[in-house]
């Protein structure tokens, strides 16, 4: 009986400590700033890069270090973000809305949204 308790004990600990280590990323302390703009739209551009679906084979991190965004969770939608989006580095991975002021990205989409990266 008790060997049956420690077992069930030992699956439960295992259980909540894989839990915490495989959760969603954590967001470095500060400030959000991307709830910070409100809604207003601001002078900004962005360069996209790699493949039309994103960053191509042979991406190099970027400003913000990140590898392999072509495979989720980035997969796809990313840019190379100016201010006031980069913000020296406190941009990176938060998620901009765009919206092209020359040629729309798609015709029926005014907007986009991407993840500088």
């Amino acid at each position: 009986m008790a060997s049956s308790s420690l077992l069930l004990a030992s699956v439960v600990v295992a259980a909540m400590v894989s839990a915490v280590s495989c959760g969603p990323p954590k967001v470095p302390p500060g400030p959000n700033i991307t709830a910070s703009y409100g809604d207003k739209w601001l002078e900004a551009r962005a360069t996209w890069y790699g493949a039309a679906k994103g960053a191509g084979r042979k991406d190099n991190g970027g400003a913000c270090g990140y590898k392999d965004v072509d495979k989720a969770p980035f997969l796809g939608m990313n840019s190379c973000g100016n201010d006031p989006i980069f913000k020296n580095g406190k941009g990176c991975g938060s998620c901009f809305e765009i919206k092209c002021s020359s040629r729309r990205p798609a015709p029926t989409s005014p907007s986009l949204s991407t993840s500088p990266t």
